[in-house]
């Protein structure tokens, strides 16, 4: 089974997941259930998905019974949903083998700096990984997963080897001293803050193409190819580096995608029409309950949690 396959069948497991949840917390709207009906038809994959997951919810014994209080239920299908996802895996990286082989790793919520071997630095934001491949030619640096930002020991005096990080599939080749790589699966982005990275992937066709990434500048790359620069904050993208999270008007499921990196448990929607809901803000990384009930404030919708294990937004 190739990567693709497993990445498809992971993100099918995880909307069928995602739509028992919403199904069992609460009657969904028209435009919901015409939305689940048509994710269902699309390929027997998502009927066998949906089946699977339903029966797992089955089992947990959070449907056919009517609760004395709406609270109780919607408690009763947090703590389910807690479970359900805890068994499922969604959205978590549970077993990454990748992970156990890496030189320097960051667990969930931490944030640290790192020396290499040649006197660089890198700074590994939460649940990152890093290996190394130094060689007499080359001191390439591997992004397993996360994010990293590169402060660069330049080639000078003995010093003649590139720097060069390896991340899905692209490479990205320090022409100055300072950028940013961030990987998510088969994805990932280069962020450049000072001087100049060249950037290169294999398009579709086989033909490898590369482009100069100037200060202020990023690039995204993966499956779809190599994208042109195009100027970012890069002040935003890299708060994460003096434990802020910064949101500029930003979707609300990215928000969450985000928070749930610096988290223990999972934030989940139960209603996918709160995932357009616009975010605007300064958080703390180690006060993710705290920008949580501010969201949620904001924008006046309701939370409820099942411990640490999950806080379900609707």
């Amino acid at each position: 089974m190739t990567d693709t396959t497993d990445d498809q069948l992971d993100r099918i497991d995880t909307e069928a997941a995602e739509w028992v949840i919403r199904r069992g917390g609460g009657e969904l709207t028209l435009e919901e259930q015409q939305s689940f009906e048509i994710w269902r038809s699309v390929s027997p994959l998502h009927e066998a998905a949906f089946c699977r997951a339903s029966s797992l919810w089955s089992d947990l014994d959070v449907g056919g019974r009517k609760k004395k209080t709406r609270q109780r239920q919607t408690a009763t299908h947090a703590a389910a949903a807690g479970i359900f996802v805890l068994v499922l895996g969604v959205g978590v990286s549970w077993l990454e083998p990748a992970r156990w082989f890496a030189d320097y790793t960051t667990s969930t919520g931490e944030i640290r700096t790192v020396e290499l071997n040649d006197g660089s630095l890198a700074e590994l934001d939460t649940h990152a990984a890093l290996t190394l491949r130094y060689t007499a030619n080359e001191r390439r640096v591997i992004v397993v997963g996360g994010q990293a930002y590169f402060t660069v020991a330049p080639v000078s005096g003995t010093e003649h080897r590139p720097f060069v990080v390896d991340a899905a599939g692209g490479t990205a080749t320090a022409l100055g001293t300072q950028f940013m790589v961030a990987r998510d699966g088969s994805d990932a982005d280069t962020t450049v803050t000072e001087h100049t990275v060249r950037v290169a992937r294999q398009d579709h066709d086989g033909i490898l193409r590369s482009v100069v990434v100037s200060e202020g500048q990023s690039v995204h790359f993966g499956r779809s190819g190599l994208s042109d620069p195009h100027a970012v904050s890069t002040t935003t993208l890299t708060a994460w580096r003096t434990g802020q999270l910064v949101f500029d008007n930003e979707p609300l499921s990215d928000v969450i995608a985000r928070l749930n990196r610096y988290r223990h448990g999972r934030i989940v929607l139960a209603k996918r029409s709160l995932a357009s809901r616009r975010v605007s803000g300064v958080f703390a990384c180690e006060d993710i309950e705290g920008a949580l009930t501010t969201i949620s404030q904001e924008l006046h919708v309701k939370t409820i949690s099942a411990g640490m294990l999950v806080t379900i937004i609707y």
